[in-house]
């Protein structure tokens, strides 16, 4: 019975340690890649939602300044003043 030119009988293939490096080199740099790309894009979202929170708190402050003047001539119209 022939055997096929590469058999090698029972002994196991020598995996070369080279040989590894180049076949997981490219995958070791794609997951860093995307490692790399979902830990800035998180903090890009949390330097916006810290932007959104202080214009949230600036329009909070300009509302209450509104209200407060509003109440104020209000106040004023109900109770004018008589000479």
């Amino acid at each position: 019975m022939a055997q096929p030119s590469g058999f090698r009988g029972h002994r196991q293939a020598r995996i070369n340690p080279v040989n590894q490096l180049n076949q997981w080199g490219p995958v070791a740099v794609i997951v860093g890649g995307y490692l790399l790309g979902m830990y800035f894009q998180n903090r890009r979202i949390d330097d916006l939602r810290d932007s959104m929170h202080k214009r949230f708190d600036d329009l909070r402050d300009l509302l209450k300044s509104e209200i407060k003047r509003v109440e104020e001539r209000l106040e004023r119209l109900e109770h004018p003043i008589v000479s």
